[in-house]
């Protein structure tokens, strides 16, 4: 299935109700129906945290009511909402706090998406005894230019770089 042609689908042209979307799945939120105080509506979660409608709509740059109804409309819709209510947050990314805990990030980005590359990679880190502490690979059909960030515990032996960017589907490689 195409999801991005499917939400499309639902939400016709509406830039906003497609931001919220993104937003949603960025962050991995969940959607449930939820007591409120004027009955039952739909909710997004962090976990087990609720997420007011105004503090999803802050973040995505749209009015509370386009949160609102973008979640409405998720509820009507039965593979949007079997998604979302199924949807989990893949708990605390590293990326942001390498420098800080001793760690190196390296992004790959490649030409397409095909099985082995994270094989490929994780093989030639072993084979130079890297340890790697954490792996968040972007899903090709919900990321426009995904990426694959390896956080590992060690320094990159100045080989690895080049012997990665062998591989005729890796485009890029950022370490940082």
């Amino acid at each position: 299935m195409d999801f991005w042609k499917h939400v499309r689908n639902v939400f016709g042209h509406s830039e906003a109700k497609i931001k919220v979307v993104e937003t949603l799945i960025r962050y991995g939120l969940t959607v449930k129906i939820a007591e409120t105080k004027g009955g039952f509506s739909p909710v997004a979660y962090l976990g087990s945290i609720p997420i007011p409608y105004n503090s999803l709509a802050v973040s995505c740059g749209v009015d509370w009511r386009t949160v609102k109804e973008t979640l409405e409309r998720i509820m009507r819709d039965r593979f949007l909402k079997e998604f979302f209510a199924n949807m989990e947050n893949a708990g605390p990314f590293l990326r942001g706090v390498v420098k800080l805990m001793g760690y190196r990030c390296i992004v790959i980005e490649t030409v397409r998406d095909q099985p082995g590359i994270l094989a490929f990679v994780s093989s030639i880190l072993a084979e130079r005894g890297i340890n790697i502490l954490q792996v968040i690979a972007e899903h090709p059909l919900l990321v426009e230019t995904p990426k694959l960030y390896v956080i590992i515990q060690d320094e990159i032996p100045g080989d690895v770089v080049p012997r990665l960017l062998q591989n005729n589907v890796i485009k890029s490689i950022t370490v940082y």
